[in-house]
Formats: structure tokens, sequence, C-alpha cells
């Protein structure tokens, strides 16, 4: 599919685009017809769901993609031949089907794409034969938040546009890189088999909890203040509510040039202020709540003191009142056509792949096209580039609009008070409870002995690790029930055909052993029959062996020794006081050797459980290694207490 639906240098991080594609009955030459009748319909129902919906940025929109809309999207993609596979970057590239398309970008309200989700969904349940693909800077979203849930076969390279909205449910198709199919094929095939496709009832609820109350949670995500503005933001706002959002982003977005216009606030003086009631998203009002300013008092703001009952009011209608007119201030004329150098570069990119074919300049087919990459210019370059259009529109309904300071003067005795605030600080209850609502609850405490401990290291260290990571330990089957075999990966060419050739032949205590010698410097063990691997640490047989040895062959280099006679040296030392020593045993029989009856060898599970402690004590609670390994390991502890026990 094509990624970059826009011209490139409009992609930012923070969108969700979307395409819909209908079910087209007609003949080729009269689907763009059709089509506009499905975008009608679109229209209807977008206006029924968004009636009251306050967007941070940009409204839903969409916009008909004939079967040519691709000459107007910047890519390089070609559709392959038939019969042969597409490759992965051929199907990004594909030339889609006619379709639906539009794009919103929703800046610091994430709500604002769980919106449009919610409205894709509606879509698909009131227009038959509707299917829907959406992504956002992320890509898969959707895949991204019931990951949880997904199924083994589910990975970034099989999940590739593989995700569709059909029906009110969400369909999810395999898509293997080596067959990487197209668009326009998988939606033949949910088309002709409707429901094979769709995901389970886990990942359905996981998307419900994000969706499920829309519209009817709009009420629930404003909040309704009174403030203190001129009169032609009271007249603006009560005539188009949602300008409330463009205002407030460009004040909180402001620089130098646009604190030169606060000070001068040609369009909107602060003399005549009248007291209404504005409708926020909650976002909205908490930017604005979190965004300090002081006004110029040359410009005519007289502010209370901060203690005064009207403070508030006032402050927020400062702020507002400037966003506005910084608005109004970047109201442009627009550029003619003929001396716009960026259109004038665009239309020769669409001369240069056959945008207009063979037809006559002036002709009423070359004049048709040229109208429609006029309008796709329009939509998607002059709106986002030269942030004029709000500027524009307020000055025009300056104009028309009705801006009697008296007939506000009377409503304000009737101003309802304003809603509680109190959302905006969260206390630390109610965090855990709204991390408890969208993660689940905690797993239960453990609180073991300290060979409990010991035993999960050791038995997370045997665990066998890949590129994906440890392998979580096997799931105990049922009474009765036989589990399916799973071949392992293995790496001896000649022995496929071979009963344990589908498994590795690896010697895990081999491995170990050698890894705790080079890193670790222990002494290797070649018997681990002990409950612990790390609790053979001072087995003096082993280290007469190891003496014996190196004096039987003069020549051969001992490690072990070597290991063993620096144990001994830092035994006296500050760092081997410093670690936990076994307790000596006092059926020890003496022996020739009285600095080796001597030594203590250190209690390796004693230390490793002392600095693992001491380490999670560190950390306050807070994220760092020790929580992380014991995390791999299954082993949550209890928040640290202030004193050490």
């Amino acid at each position: 599919m094509v990624s970059n639906g826009v011209l490139e240098f409009v992609r930012e991080d923070d969108y969700i685009e979307y395409y819909l594609f209908p079910q087209l009955t007609s003949p080729d030459n009269s689907r763009n017809e059709e089509l506009n009748e499905i975008l009608k319909t679109v229209e209807e129902v977008v206006e029924e769901f968004c009636c009251g919906y306050i967007w941070h940025r940009n409204a839903f929109r969409v916009r008909a993609r004939p079967g040519n809309a691709h000459l107007l999207i910047d890519h390089q993609g070609q559709t392959p031949p038939s019969g042969e596979s597409m490759t992965r970057t051929e199907a990004d590239h594909e030339i889609l089907p006619a379709h639906l398309y539009g794009i919103v970008h929703f800046g610091d309200n994430i709500e604002d794409e769980w919106f449009v989700v919610a409205l894709l969904y509606e879509l698909t349940r009131k227009i038959p034969g509707l299917i829907v693909r959406t992504v956002d800077g992320d890509g898969e979203f959707l895949l991204i938040e019931v990951a949880n849930h997904l199924p083994n076969w589910a990975n970034p390279d099989t999940c590739h546009q593989c995700v569709y909205i059909v029906n009110g449910a969400l369909h999810l198709m395999e898509n293997p890189p080596e067959n990487c199919q197209g668009v326009a094929e998988a939606i033949g095939k949910l088309r002709e088999n409707p429901g094979v496709h769709r995901v389970s009832n886990e990942i359905e609820n996981c998307i419900s909890l994000r969706i499920g109350d829309y519209p009817g949670r709009i009420p629930g995500n404003l909040h309704r203040a009174t403030a203190f503005v001129p009169v032609g933001v009271a007249a603006l706002l009560r005539n188009n509510p949602r300008l409330i959002a463009s205002a407030i982003r460009e004040f909180c977005a402001r620089d130098a040039v646009d604190m030169k216009i606060c000070r001068a606030m040609r369009f909107f003086p602060p003399e005549n202020r009248v007291y209404t009631r504005v409708t926020f998203t909650k976002c909205l009002y908490a930017m604005l709540m979190h965004t300090n300013y002081t006004p110029d008092r040359r410009t005519g703001w007289n502010l209370p003191p901060q203690a005064s009952e009207t403070f508030p009011a006032h402050s927020l209608g400062m702020k507002i009142a400037c966003g506005f007119e910084i608005l109004a201030s970047q109201a442009k004329p627009e550029a003619d056509w003929a001396t716009n150098r960026h259109w004038i570069k665009y239309l020769e990119t669409l001369r240069a792949k056959g945008y207009f074919q063979d037809f006559l300049d002036g002709s009423k087919d070359h004049t048709r096209l040229l109208e429609a990459a006029k309008d796709f210019y329009r939509e998607n370059i002059s709106d986002l580039r030269e942030n004029s259009q709000t500027g524009h529109q307020i000055l025009d309904d300056l104009k028309s609009i009705d801006c009697s300071i008296e007939e506000f003067r009377k409503l304000e005795a009737t101003l309802p008070p304003n809603d509680d605030d109190s959302w905006l600080t969260v206390a630390p209850e109610d965090l855990d409870k709204m991390l408890n609502d969208r993660y689940g609850d905690p797993s239960p405490q453990i609180n073991g002995t300290s060979s409990e401990m010991t035993d999960k290291l050791t038995q997370f260290l045997a665990q066998k690790s890949s590129l994906e990571g440890i392998e979580s330990p096997p799931v105990r089957p049922q009474r009765g029930v036989k589990k399916k075999s799973k071949g392992k990966v293995h790496f001896a060419p000649n022995e496929s055909d071979s009963p344990a050739g589908n498994t590795i032949d690896f010697d895990p205590d081999a491995f170990q052993a050698h890894v705790k010698n080079l890193l670790d410097l222990v002494i290797p063990e070649d018997k681990w029959d002990s409950q612990s691997d790390m609790s053979d640490y001072g087995d003096d047989t082993e280290i007469d062996r190891n003496i014996d040895e190196m004096n039987t062959v003069k020549t051969e280099t001992n490690l072990d020794v070597y290991m063993t006679q620096m144990d001994k040296e830092l035994a006296k030392t500050t760092i081997g006081e410093s670690f936990e020593k076994k307790k000596s045993s006092s059926s020890a029989q003496p022996d020739d050797f009285d600095d080796i009856e001597d030594f203590q060898p250190v209690d390796i599970d004693l230390n490793t459980l002392k600095n693992m402690m001491e380490s999670y004590q560190a950390q306050l609670g807070g994220p760092g290694p020790a929580s992380n390994l014991l995390g791999s390991m299954g082993v949550r502890l209890k928040p640290p207490a202030d004193s050490k026990e």
C-alpha cells in the first residue's frame, strides 16, 4: 500500500490515515459517480457520529480516489506482471483500486486517533460491503494494542498489510514476506470468505475497551468553564465552538513573533470583554492551564490577584484571546496559481508522470484533470503547510456575525458554574487504579526463602535462549491430553530425516560450566548433583585433585589451580572479606596443606542473593537491573521498605 498518502513533506508522526474500499458494482467508466455517491453516504454517517466532538487538529474527512489517483501521489511503485507474486517493496507501492482516503493529525490528543477507529467501525456497520484499512505513524497500531492476544504466527514479518475492519469487526490475515499479497488481493479474499479471518474475542474485547463507548463517551471528554474574553472571541466561539482547538494550539506553540502580535492585539483588543462559557476538550484545558504567560500591562490586560475568585476566568480569557489573535494575524492572501512556485513544481511533476495523458491545454478533459489536481493540492498542501485558512475563516466570521456586547452582558447572570477540574490532579491511588484497569492486577507477591530465590535463578540460567529471548517454561498439559510435539531448529545438515534430527544437540550443563569458568572466575564443577548449581564452590576434594594434577603434569597449564590460588590470595584482602563465607564444617579432616584447610570458600548462593537484594533496595521501587532480572525469572518482590531488613 502507498504509505505516503499525501506529499512527503507534510508527513508527521502524529497521524492516522485510513483507506475505505467500497464494493463497486458499476462499470469502470461510471465508477467515479458511484464512488461519489458512497462518499455522500460516508459524510452523512460522519456528521451524525461526530456531533459535538471537538477535534484537536484536523477533522475527519474523506475524499474520493478514482483509478488514476495514484498519479497525484508521489511514489515510484508499479504493479507486477500478472501471475507473479509481489515483493514487500512492490506491495508497499501498490496501485490501489478506487477507494476513499483520509488522514487526521491528532497532535497531542491521542483520543482523536481512537475516535477515528470507532468511526471507521461504525462506517463498516452502516455501509454494506465496505472494507477499511488504517495505519498510523507506528504502522499497524491496532496490532500493537492487542499484542498480548495475537496468534503465535503473528510477527512484524507476517503482519504486513494484514489488518482490516469488516462489518464492525477486526480481521487479521497472514501475509508472509516471501509471497506478499497486495491490498487488492487481500480485499478479494475477505469478500469471498467473510468471517474466516475474524480475530478472537480477546482481541475484540481489547479494542472495545478503547472505542466501545463512542459516541456516548464524547460528553465525558469535554470540560466547560467560564472565561473573560473580548466580545469578538465570545461571538466566534458561540458561532463555531471548534475554533477553540486551533486557538489553544497556536497559543501553546507561540514563538517570539507571536509574542509581538500578542502585545499589539489588533483584532481582539482587551477593552471590551465579557464573561462567556467555553467548551474545551480535557486535553486542551490541561494544555491551557499548564501554560504560564504574563501579558504586557500596556496592552490593556488588567488581571486581578491570583487569590481572587475571578482570576481563573481572566487568565483563561487572556490566553484564549491571544490564541485567536495569533490565528487572525496568520491570514494571508491566497497566492496566485501562476506565481506559486510550489504549485508550479507540483504541476511539472504531474506532466512528467503523464497525468494529463495526451489532452491539449484548455480542452475539456485537460481542464477537468487540472481542477482535480488543484483540489488535491489545496487539501494536502495549503491546508497543512500554511496555517492560514483558519485565520481567513475568523476574519470572515467577524464581518458576518453579531458581536453585541449588551447581549452577552445579559447572559452573564445565567452562566452555570464551572465543571470540576479535580481530574487534573491524579492521586497515587487513582494512578494505581487506572494502571490496574488498563493492564490488569499485578501478579501476586512472592515472599519466598533465600533457597527458593537461588533455585529460581538457577532454573533461569538453565533455560535455552534464542534471538527472541529466554524461552518460557513449558506448560504442563492437562491429564489425558497428549501434547503435540514442536520441532526445534537443528544445525546438522544431514540429520533432517533422523528422529533426533529436529532437536539441538546441546549440553547446557557443560556450556554453563565454561561460561562460569570464563566470566565468573569460579571453580568449574564436573558433578552438578546439588539442588543449586552454585552451591558446590568449596569442594576440597576437587581442589586436591587439581593440585595433584598440576604437580604431575608440569607442562600443562591448569586454569583451575590458578583460580583456586587466586581465591586463596583474595580471601586475605578487603575484597575477600566483603564476601559471605561458608561456615566451616567441624568434621573436616586435616591434611598437609594448612593454607587450604584455613581457606573458607565463598558462599555463592548467599552472595548472589545478598547482592541482588542490595541492588533491588537501591532502586527504591523503580526500574533497574535487579527488577528486570527478577521479572525475567517470573519473580515479583514487594516494594522495598524505607529501612533495610
